[in-house]
């Protein structure tokens, strides 16, 4: 091709050179040399070098320049004005075509542009990028509207394998990617008709598939739970259910109904816990019917193996179920806020006990509670103390005592037992207010015995005391027990104030019940109950003292009353040593006045006194024998005083009391052995 062109362009200079000498003839084949110069020049283009191809025609137009002026100036010498005026607007027509022409080479030859073909570089890459932006565009939306999974989507998909949910998965995720995508394209896209058309197939498709899973999804809710029924399949001893492991394949399909169609997803948790309540509450039902039916049989001892027995399934079930449920409704998850790639594992999503896990666990134990406190009813009236043993057991899981994991989740069964816990705390306070409520009565009971003794309530306080401590050892709410504890304290301690009995002594009877429940209260050890065992150690030495004070009383009365107008008489001025110079208070007197006392009248008074002070005390109070020494105190307490007087009034008169100390501590004792 390139020989072709250099022969070409020989035979033009040869033809230039002659046409300088000739005519109007010469300028024809001149003009008939240029048109074929052109024609050769576009048909040997593609394949010449451009660069150089260009600055030749650039050359051998300047030479035709050249040539027509020649040519010109020639005809115009030889008188063919017409004629070239022809030729010349011949000359202009071929130069128009010759430069639309060069254009083009210019275009194809510098495509990317150089200094001399700047419009021609321009348009051509504004042809250019438009191609690229168009075909970019075309890209982009393919990609957003034509994705694989989108091509080809089963009308009714093949839920029930493996690879069918794997194929109907990925075209609701890629449909859901379709859609949600739309909020972030270009105005100008959207308003294509093509692509509004294509994104309402999607939102059909969407639909459809909605509508199959929920249909699917429904029936298999609806047939697992049949099959429980009627099979009798139980989680009695914390094993999850069958369903669990059957539907939880299906977890990514509930989130995408969530996302794209609430309220399919809303009918189906419906479906779902309206079908497993029923289960579940027949399972409950007949673990709490178990534990009712041993407790007949049981003693008291054995409610608390047994309602732990039942809390234990009650917790195992649904934490169980709380798993499940958080794993495959995503409780408490805004899915519509999270990003299409973000995936959604809950393997601990159990953490979790928010609004969605409480409303749906409630939905399927709406009768968890009323069997709980029923059951806790049944304790409570098998055994005086059942409504104490049901609260520390409830307590304790309450509180997380005893829980092998997860204490520190936020469970709904720990706040369900939570509400049984209070069912039990009520109760065991009514208890205890039906036994503060019962002290008056015990009064009365204990007025119509021939001899008041110990009030019936103090042991019944004991017997609770140490019926708590037990159920309380290995934890639970303590705080309730000490505040038990101080209540029937102080209610006793009142009504020990307040008692009375027509033939006890109320120094006695004070004596003796407020000594008790200072036992009582020492031996329970609350730290609450200090002040109350200070006050009851303070009434019973009050009591006591009272009782001495009346029952003792001055058994050498005269002597009293002799030496208590000799300490008138040095009160008013007479001095010690002169009082026996008075006839009242003579020496003469005072020796007839202990005449009156004699060693064996004296023991015989004392015989009489302790016969009294036996017939007032009672065995249960065993506080015979501390009166008695308080009597003996309180006599050798009178016998020195006396004593000391005659010894300050009457010194060297040789005047002594009756008896001796130690003849009255062997006075008191022989008594107290013989009795």
């Amino acid at each position: 091709m390139k020989q072709e062109e250099i022969l070409l362009y020989q035979d033009m200079e040869t033809k230039e050179q002659t046409c300088v000498d000739v005519s109007m003839d010469n300028i024809t084949r001149a003009a008939a040399a240029l048109g074929a110069l052109l024609e050769a020049a576009g048909a040997a283009g593609a394949g010449a070098d451009p660069e150089l191809r260009v600055r030749r025609l650039a050359e051998r137009a300047a030479r035709l320049d050249a040539l027509n002026v020649a040519g010109m100036l020639a005809a115009a010498t030889e008188g063919g004005g017409a004629r070239l005026a022809d030729r010349l607007a011949a000359a202009a027509r071929a130069g128009a075509a010759l430069r639309d022409r060069h254009a083009r080479l210019d275009a194809l030859a510098h495509p990317r542009g150089a200094p001399d073909a700047a419009l021609a570089r321009s348009d051509a890459a504004r042809a250019d990028g438009g191609a690229r932006a168009l075909l970019a565009e075309l890209e982009a939306t393919f990609g957003w509207l034509d994705a694989p999974p989108l091509r080809a989507p089963a009308a009714e998909p093949a839920l029930g394998c493996a690879e069918g949910r794997a194929r109907a998965l990925r075209a609701a995720l890629a449909v859901r990617a379709a859609l949600r995508a739309e909020r972030d394209q270009p105005p100008a896209r959207l308003r294509l008709a093509a692509v509004r058309e294509r994104l309402r197939r999607l939102a059909r498709l969407r639909d459809q598939l909605a509508a199959a899973l929920a249909r699917h999804l429904n029936n298999t809710l609806i047939h697992l739970g049949n099959e429980a029924n009627l099979a009798g399949e139980g989680a009695q001893d914390g094993r999850p259910h069958r369903h669990h492991a059957e539907l939880l394949p299906y977890a990514p399909f509930m989130r995408w109904l969530k996302q794209m169609d609430e309220k399919a997803f809303e009918a189906l948790e419906k479906v779902y816990a309206g079908t497993w309540a029923r289960v579940y509450e027949r399972e409950l039902r007949a673990a709490c019917e178990q534990a009712r039916a041993a407790l007949q049989a049981a003693p008291p001892e054995r409610a608390d193996p047994l309602l732990d027995a039942v809390l234990t399934t009650v917790e195992g079930i649904c934490n169980t179920e709380q798993d499940f449920c958080a794993q495959f409704f995503f409780l408490d998850v805004d899915v519509k806020a999270e990003s299409d790639d973000e995936k959604s594992e809950r393997g601990d999503a159990c953490a979790r006990a928010g609004g969605d896990t409480r409303r749906l666990m409630a939905e399927l134990f709406p009768s968890l509670e009323q069997e709980l406190v029923a059951l806790v009813g049944h304790i409570e009236r098998h055994d005086p103390y059942g409504a104490m043993r049901a609260l520390a057991c409830v307590g304790r899981r309450v509180l997380g005592a005893g829980e092998a994991a997860g204490a520190g989740e936020a469970r709904w069964a720990r706040a369900a037992l939570a509400a049984v816990a209070v069912a039990a705390k009520r109760s065991a306070d009514r208890a205890i207010a039906d036994r503060v409520e019962a002290l008056p009565d015990a009064v009365k009971q204990a007025a119509r015995r021939p001899k008041c003794g110990l009030l019936s309530f103090l042991a019944e306080l004991e017997a609770l005391g140490a019926a708590c401590e037990r159920i309380f050892a290995a934890g639970g709410r303590r705080a309730d027990l000490d505040r038990w504890y101080v209540l029937l304290g102080g209610a006793m301690l009142r009504a020990i104030a307040a008692a009375d009995h027509p033939r006890t002594p109320r120094a006695v009877l004070q004596m003796e019940n407020f000594h008790r429940l200072h036992g009582v209260l020492s031996a329970l050890r609350a730290a609450p109950l200090e002040a109350l065992r200070r006050e009851c150690r303070a009434r019973y030495a009050d009591a006591l003292r009272a009782y001495v004070t009346q029952y003792f009383g001055r058994p050498l009365d005269k002597l009293a009353q002799f030496f208590e107008g000799v300490a008138e008489a040095v009160a008013g001025g007479v001095r010690e040593d002169e009082v026996c110079y008075r006839a009242a208070y003579s020496k003469h007197e005072l020796r007839r006045l202990l005449g009156l006392y004699p060693a064996h009248e004296v023991r015989k008074s004392l015989h009489r006194l302790y016969r009294t002070v036996e017939k007032h005390l009672s065995e249960e109070g065993g506080l015979l024998q501390v009166v008695w020494r308080a009597m003996q105190e309180e006599f050798i307490a009178q016998h020195l005083a006396l004593q000391a007087r005659i010894a300050a009034c009457y010194p060297g008169a040789g005047l002594t009391m009756p008896l001796t100390t130690q003849d009255i501590l062997d006075a008191f004792s022989d008594i107290a052995r013989e009795h």
